[in-house]
């Protein structure tokens, strides 16, 4: 891979991987209740799930994906329930008391998260489809360099969105932070509810 096909990479990945989606607004929301220094785990444990997942996506996963619209299915009910989980876990914090009780942001509970958020398959199919010359490169050598590309992106985005939900949490007394974590959790609702529609539209481009 040439220098000139990786900064067509990352032109790709750009767009998708700064815009609002389930991943960066899962860490927006968190840092802003939580702060950064909490979330941490969570962003660690999300990155090795990116790696982890795209590399093996990339020798293979899709193959097995795109054969079973089945799979689909599962992962968006289920990452749709998860963030509505979380969202439940929030406001009820929130609301339910004075103190903050952290609501998913363990190593875990980050690892999990990629392997449940639609908008991640849908990319990773998209460079896998779009940047799929190996020319004589070896085709582990290739995964690996495309897996690095986006997971650098990813963390670029996530430490950037993690960052500015931390400012937002500064801001406001603990009055102001019950209503605050209200709307985050409305937030995350909304989000489980475009992590469906995202999913729907997938099949239609690739099962249709």
């Amino acid at each position: 891979m040439t220098f000139n096909n990786i900064i067509a990479v990352c032109i790709f990945l750009a767009p998708f991987a700064y815009s609002p989606g389930p991943g960066v607004m899962f860490f927006a929301v968190n840092t802003a209740r939580s702060g950064f220094k909490k979330t941490l785990p969570a962003i660690a444990g999300y990155h090795v799930g990116i790696v982890v997942f795209t590399f093996c996506f990339g020798l293979g996963f899709d193959f097995f994906v795109s054969r079973f619209e089945l799979i689909l299915d599962i992962l968006k009910y289920l990452g749709s329930l998860y963030v509505l989980y979380i969202a439940f876990k929030i406001i009820k914090a929130g609301f339910g008391s004075d103190s903050k009780s952290e609501s998913g942001i363990t190593f875990f509970n980050g690892m999990i998260f990629i392997f449940l958020n639609p908008k991640v398959h849908i990319v990773i199919t998209l460079m896998y489809t779009k940047f799929n010359d190996l020319g004589n490169m070896n085709t582990l050598i290739y995964t690996l360099i495309l897996t690095i590309i986006f997971s650098i992106n990813n963390l670029i985005s996530v430490l950037i969105y993690s960052l500015s939900g931390n400012a937002i949490g500064n801001i406001g007394n603990n009055k102001i932070s019950k209503f605050r974590d209200a709307f985050f959790g409305l937030s995350l609702v909304l989000i489980a509810i475009w992590m469906m529609d995202v999913v729907e539209l997938v099949k239609k481009l690739f099962f249709t």
